[in-house]
């Protein structure tokens, strides 16, 4: 057998190929291993802990194939790639568990870079081949940051776009290195470059926190970059989310700072290091002015190369200022980057004016455009970005409100010029280009940007109506999960809006790979924590001095971690969040020792149909005491998941208290609430408030108010994504089926008969007899309500995770037909692998293909109560192999089944 890890480690390793004579008497498994994942992240990671985690999936054509055991090893990467010594080898683990796996006594060092392998034994006790190589590297572990700061002493002031920096450092080296490191954080936007070329194609780096508490720095593998003999590193820094200014005029710096060091090892082992300091030089360059809401201008004429060479620059180079260490703590960022993802191509060009050209990308998109361009030296070519048209056919820039969101580009006049922005995004599909008599038609490409996530989800059915409201979810996604959850990205907004978060994460973890994005996010949730009086968690994270505590929007730092940990089962999630989320029950226990929160007034039922914002009918003390019960219903199911036991059944006497209040403050005896709104018995059913001897009563009333609006809904952001979930839970699938498909407004296919391409802020933000909504707030890019899609996951395709064991270990695939569809199909890359349940009907018969992945189980629920009826693969379902539990249950039938593939066939419900 070929040693995994070379022959210079064959002796150190041969104890544990042999611990288990029995072992290699069995045959190998034909189950092979994937996906190998350090810290949830399956490329490359930089770990920023000392006891990182190892997941992986296992991958067969077999059913019923599950993991008994496992064996993980670690070993030192040597500076040229090669193993070194094995530093961690558990040895035969009798255990399942191939999610967040830690190697027990196995403590990484700051700075270094390990290979890691696993190999499993499977349900027969064969053992697996070794997996291939996986590699991580450790970030600082809390140890000293290694450069100083620099920056040019600039000051920026509130709304200014100010020209962007470069800085650069001339270094020489004895030899080319085995291997080099770049470390990189800023206040502001860096670009690194090193010899001429970018370093790497991330954006935005190093990220956006909450730059009060904390700044990110992000690590390049740059061994191929450094040569023997002269080198350059140059750093070009944007203003960013530090020093621009923001909503409510939030200027959180005034002087963007950069600090990077190049650690390099040579061939004799010696690591030396080259470190932003008083000898980096900084010069003015072609970037004349940047910022997220404003844009970007460049001018072309200013632009040389070689900058970034030791030859070819004749800027003027000034000495960098130093400025004192910020006093905040430094963390490596652990969600992958913004990045370039696709490119867009124009599907019409018109010219609405003498000279002024409108591009339509055909989708509302969040990114920046490629410039294609011939003109004289010193022409100015400018682009401005909208999502809609008026209708002469001019963009529609009212809904930016303050935001200029144009990019300006000064021709050098030498020839074709090509363009793109750095330190400004746009959330758009139409570009206005003046400046050019006659712009190809492809003089500029739509460059979609978003956080580099993973798409794991995918769902289609057979009404276009419905796909289409999936894919305006995703894209509204995508252009929104630009560095964290944004609410909207094209307005003088653009925040991470803490209650738009919480109701889409559900349906976030569905679409996308999002878990180390949120944990990420989450840092900043509780970095904005505010105790004492008016406290909680901020509306927004980042916090931007706007307000903390509003329902809904607080909650959120109990809920998208709760959600996330669903999904993905990583427990730091709540180790990590556990203590804020106690601090907020607490804090609202104090302020409603009654159980009802009636303290402060905030959103509400934010924008519900026909009412101005914060106006909505269902009264706002209702809704923060339903959510005062979410949060500590979750506080004590986390506490209990936590071995926090007498904090558990504290939190469980105060909900059980919340519940009593909540009772007689809101519910009559015959299960109505007084304001008689959907939202209102939404909250009351989902929340799980009502008595059970009331839960009949209260539902006849959901369905009598919304039936009362001809099945539309009337729900704005917390209403709206509990009303296909409750619906559902409630058995009124068809009824959730009859609103999802109102084409009329208010709902969700209004705006997507309309045109939409992106889930629209508003039910009515624009409408054909009216436009454009006169009460503004009319973003067209707001996933807020694209919550729905959830259930087009979890209740037309049926799979959900289960509570009992989550990141999918265990799962229900429970299909519910209706809404006149033939077929639906949703598949989803869990963390054990792909999940299937697809439902055909045709002919009068009901096919239900599903995938369980390896490692996993799934409890079936199948639309009859006669399991005589039903047949899987063709032959007769009693015929099933590892089918266990088979029971009738709430009109349908339930069985639990092992991994694999499975056909169902049985007649379709009338």
């Amino acid at each position: 057998m070929k040693p995994p890890f070379g022959s210079s480690v064959v002796l150190v390793l041969a104890l544990g190929f042999m611990m288990s004579a029995c072992s290699w008497l069995r045959p190998k498994s034909s189950v092979e291993l994937a996906r190998l994942r350090c810290e949830g992240l399956e490329r490359s990671a930089l770990v920023d802990t000392a006891e990182p985690r190892f997941s992986w999936q296992l991958r067969s054509a077999e059913r019923g194939v599950r993991q008994t055991a496992y064996q993980v090893r670690v070993v030192v990467a040597l500076p040229d790639g090669q193993p070194g010594a094995v530093v961690a080898d558990t040895g035969r683990v009798a255990s399942d568990q191939s999610q967040w796996v830690t190697v027990s006594g196995f403590k990484a060092t700051p700075r270094t870079a390990y290979q890691w392998q696993v190999r499993v034994w499977d349900q027969r006790e064969r053992p697996t081949e070794w997996s291939g190589v996986a590699r991580f590297e450790t970030g600082l572990l809390g140890g000293e940051w290694p450069a100083q700061w620099v920056g040019d002493g600039y000051q920026v002031a509130k709304h200014e776009a100010p020209r962007a920096r470069y800085f650069r450092k001339v270094f020489t080296l004895p030899q080319a290195p085995v291997r080099a490191r770049l470390l990189v954080s800023a206040l502001g936007l860096v670009e690194p470059w090193l010899n001429g070329r970018q370093v790497a194609r991330d954006c935005f780096v190093p990220g956006w926190p909450d730059y009060r508490k904390r700044a990110f720095y992000v690590a390049y593998d740059v061994t191929r970059e450094l040569r023997a003999g002269v080198n350059v590193c140059g750093l070009i820094l944007g203003d960013g989310w530090y020093s621009g200014t923001m909503l409510r005029q939030t200027q959180i710096g005034t002087q963007p700072l950069v600090s990077a060091a190049l650690e390099i090892t040579d061939t004799a082992g010696q690591t030396s290091v080259v470190a932003t300091d008083g000898t980096w030089q900084w010069a003015e360059g072609p970037i004349r002015s940047n910022s997220i809401y404003h844009g970007e201008t460049f001018d072309a004429r200013l632009d040389q190369p070689g900058w970034c060479r030791v030859e070819g620059c004749s800027w003027t180079w000034q000495p960098a200022q130093v400025a004192p260490k910020p006093a905040i703590e430094l963390t490596a960022r652990i969600s992958p980057p913004v990045r370039r993802i696709e490119g867009l191509r124009p599907v019409e060009r018109r010219e609405v004016r003498p000279g002024v050209f409108i591009y339509d990308l055909g989708q509302n998109m969040v990114g920046w455009v490629r410039l294609k361009a011939q003109a004289p030296a010193g022409q100015e070519i400018q682009l401005r970005f909208a999502e809609m048209l008026e209708a002469d056919g001019s963009l529609h820039t009212a809904n930016l409100r303050s935001a200029r969101a144009t990019a300006r580009y000064i021709a050098k006049g030498e020839g074709m010029e090509y363009w793109e922005p750095r330190f400004t995004f746009f959330g758009f599909r139409y570009v206005e280009v003046t400046g050019l008599a006659a712009p190809a038609d492809d003089a500029v490409i739509g460059v979609v940007l978003h956080s580099d996530l993973t798409r794991i989800g995918r769902f289609e059915c057979s009404n276009p109506l419905l796909n289409k409201l999936y894919a305006n979810t995703l894209w509204g996604q995508k252009g929104n999960f630009l560095e964290l959850p944004t609410d909207c990205p094209q307005r003088n907004e653009r925040l991470g809006w803490t209650g738009d978060a919480q109701v889409f994460c559900n349906t976030a973890n569905y679409n996308l790979a999002a878990g180390t994005f949120y944990r990420q996010w989450l840092a900043a949730v509780r970095d904005g924590f505010k105790p004492g009086t008016n406290g909680g968690f901020g509306d927004v994270a980042p916090q931007t001095d706007l307000n903390h505590g509003s329902a809904g929007w607080s909650d959120a730092g109990a809920i998208v971690p709760w959600v996330t940990w669903l999904h993905t089962a990583d427990q730091r999630l709540l180790e990590e969040n556990f203590p804020a989320i106690q601090q907020w029950v607490e804090l609202q226990a104090t302020e409603a020792p009654e159980g009802i929160r009636r303290s402060r007034k905030s959103y509400g039922d934010w924008l519900a149909p026909g009412y101005k914002p914060s106006q909505a009918p269902t009264p706002y003390v209702l809704i923060a005491t339903a959510y005062f019960a979410r949060s500590t219903d979750i506080a004590a199911q986390i506490a209990e998941r936590l071995g926090r036991a007498e904090v558990a059944a504290k939190n469980r006497a105060l909900l059980a208290k919340i519940k009593t209040a909540f009772r007689k403050e809101f519910i009559a005896d015959d299960g109505r609430i007084a304001c008689d709104e959907q939202t209102a018995y939404l909250l009351a059913l989902g929340f799980d408030l009502v008595p059970a001897e009331l839960r009949p009563k209260m539902i006849e009333h959901l369905v009598r108010v919304i039936g009362a609006k001809n099945n539309h809904l009337a729900t704005g952001f917390i209403g709206t994504p509990l009303l296909t979930p409750v619906l559902t839970q409630i058995g009124r699938p068809d009824l959730a089926y009859a609103v999802v498909l109102q084409e009329t407004y208010p709902g969700w296919l209004f705006s997507v008969k309309n045109g939409a391409t992106t889930i629209w802020e508003r039910w009515d933000s624009w409408t054909p007899e009216g436009g454009f909504n006169k009460d503004g707030m009319n973003s067209f890019n707001h996933y807020a309500y694209g919550s729905v899609v959830e259930w087009f996951y979890d209740g037309i395709a049926g799979l959900r995770p289960e509570p009992s064991a989550p990141g999918w270990k265990r799962f229900t695939i429970a299909p519910q037909l209706g809404g006149g569809l033939t077929f639906a199909r949703a598949q989803l890359e869990t963390p054990y692998g792909r999940t299937v349940s697809g439902w055909r009907i045709e002919s009068g018969q009901l096919t239900l293909e599903i995938t369980i992945p390896d490692n996993t189980q799934a409890t079936v629920s199948l639309p009859t109560t006669d399991p005589a009826t039903v047949q899987e693969g063709g032959r007769p379902l009693a015929q099933l192999s590892g089918m266990r539990n088979l029971t009738p249950k709430a009109g349908r039938l339930e069985l639990t089944l092992p991994s694999g593939d499975y056909v169902f066939t049985l007649p379709a419900p009338k």
